[in-house]
């Protein structure tokens, strides 16, 4: 085993979780955002989400093949190889990855619900605004409201 990929590996290891915990603050940020309906923020939090994302993802991507190409394990079985004391640091960044992972995971899925209600509350304001100014929406026999702007699209007639 060389000495020089073991000493890669933690602070690679690390790297990942830094960047996966930087990630969790933009989705904050992002979030926050979202809520205040601050532009410039949102802007800037998604453009800083997409660096990290991209470096994480090289980072990890890295990661798997030094340990893939020195070991032949992947990085769930990486422990098995390492000498005892970088298995048990390994396997506590294994734990902090896992942990720090699960609440990107959450905050990914809490800002995309947000956002989807949002989009649907302001879809309603949107057509609540159109029947106030006399243009009211048109619903089909199911009740449920049609799009009617023909810009951009072909419309196909039934007989």
């Amino acid at each position: 085993m060389s000495n020089q990929s073991q000493e890669l590996i933690l602070p690679w290891g690390q790297e990942c979780i830094d960047l996966a915990e930087q990630i969790l603050r933009a989705l904050g940020k992002e979030k926050k955002s979202l809520i205040s309906f601050d532009i410039e923020l949102l802007t800037n939090a998604v453009a800083e989400k997409q660096s990290l994302m991209h470096r994480l993802k090289e980072r990890r991507e890295a990661l798997r093949r030094l340990v893939s190409i020195r070991y032949s394990k992947k990085l769930e079985e990486l422990s098995e190889v390492l000498p005892e004391e970088h298995a048990q640091k390994w396997a506590e960044q294994q734990q902090q990855w896992k942990k720090v992972w699960g609440q990107l995971i959450v905050q990914c899925q809490s800002n995309q619900s947000f956002l989807k209600h949002s989009l649907k509350n302001m879809d309603l304001l949107l057509g609540h605004l159109k029947h106030l100014f006399g243009n009211p929406g048109i619903y089909n026999q199911t009740g449920k409201r049609q799009d009617l702007n023909s810009s951009g699209k072909v419309l196909e007639g039934r007989f």
